[in-house]
């Protein structure tokens, strides 16, 4: 089989269009233990969760998170609404940000309404990039399939590679927005120019596989 069905594809882009964590009123108010919250950040992040990979929320993940200064420590052993919404963050942007990055994105919060202020910014970026993202694969499905309903493997990977290069430029963005709002390291000039330096020799064999699988 060198072919997928379109419509399926198209389905859970829509679903995720939709999809964003809970509001920070919809949040637990009362403490979790620990499996718990395991339960409820899986729930809660689903569709962002491959099926068939290991077990992507451990405790020994929060809990080094916990060491790491980005989520608070709770008192006794249970989690509340400030450790709940740091830590749907934190899952969400892990694949793109480093526990140093973010504890400089996230550990200087402090105060409840600072976490839900922070949490806010969270899901609205959130429910933007997701709609944008499925209307983007929407119309690439839309434009490469001209109304037949499988797509060819070839042209997945294609469009994967595309939205790849994008997150990839996106993620080196945050790094170095972050690298200048932490006050307690000093980027140089120099630093800035290394990182472009090694950001576009990404981009350029990035763009050479994507040339060379389309002329093949």
């Amino acid at each position: 089989m060198d072919a997928i069905n379109s419509e399926t594809i198209a389905t859970y882009f829509s679903l995720l269009s939709r999809k964003a964590p809970a509001e920070w009123e919809q949040l637990p108010d009362i403490g979790l233990y620990m499996d718990q919250v395991i339960t409820y950040l899986e729930r809660q992040l689903d569709l962002f969760m491959k099926v068939e990979s290991e077990k992507l929320i451990t405790p020994s993940m929060i809990n080094n998170y916990t060491k790491s200064k980005i989520v608070p420590r709770t008192e006794g052993k249970k989690y509340g609404k400030e450790h709940i919404a740091l830590l749907l963050t934190v899952f969400t942007l892990k694949r793109v940000l480093s526990v140093q990055d973010m504890s400089s994105l996230v550990g200087k919060i402090g105060t409840a309404s600072e976490t839900e202020e922070f949490y806010g910014l969270f899901r609205q970026g959130m429910a933007s990039s997701v709609k944008e993202t499925a209307v983007l694969v929407g119309t690439a499905l839309a434009k490469v399939t001209d109304g037949d309903k499988t797509i060819d493997f070839k042209t997945l990977r294609a469009l994967a590679l595309d939205l790849a290069v994008d997150a990839s430029i996106r993620s080196y963005a945050a790094e170095t927005l972050l690298a200048f709002a932490n006050p307690e390291k000093e980027v140089t000039e120099k630093e800035v120019k290394v990182r472009a330096k090694r950001e576009k020799a990404k981009r350029e064999k990035a763009a050479a596989k994507k040339e060379k699988k389309t002329s093949s």
